[in-house]
């Protein structure tokens, strides 16, 4: 059984300004998260680097599945090609996957925007799951990103 592992899904941006989630993705607005999701985000607090600074370190705190859980990652972005690339570098989820990646990919189109998110995995073992809890979480959040940033 392989140890590497690769999910994807999609989210159709129905309602917000698709650059917007982008920003919060990649870090510029992110500390406003918590105000947009605070069901989903507790905190997001900057560890090294600046807001929206590629190779900034950020720690996440989120709830998934009742859970509250750390996530402290690297970000990687790619402007021109709407991609974020966040590496785990300490959280629950490098309690089960040697290595964790999510990727980000915002899709225009004059019918439709998209947001792709990419989870790349290696599982410590074979007995654990693919990370579906985390594929579901970002979906949730993303929806619930999309709804509140209309509001505002």
């Amino acid at each position: 059984m392989a140890l590497n592992g690769k999910m994807e899904s999609e989210v159709q941006i129905k309602s917000s300004n698709v650059d917007d989630i982008f920003h919060i993705l990649a870090g510029k607005k992110a500390q406003h998260a918590p105000n947009l999701s605070p069901e989903k985000i507790h905190r997001v607090e900057i560890h090294e680097g600046e807001w929206g600074d590629h190779g900034a370190i950020k720690l996440w705190t989120y709830v998934a599945e009742g859970k509250v859980e750390t996530y402290k990652e690297k970000v990687s972005i790619d402007e021109e090609n709407k991609t974020v690339h966040m590496t785990a570098l300490e959280g629950y989820c490098l309690e089960l996957y040697k290595s964790y990646n999510i990727i980000y990919q915002f899709i225009h189109s004059s019918e439709t925007n998209v947001v792709k998110i990419t989870i790349e995995y290696e599982k410590k073992n074979e007995d654990i799951p693919p990370p579906q809890k985390y594929m579901d979480f970002l979906i949730s959040w993303i929806k619930d990103l999309d709804a509140n940033l209309v509001k505002e």
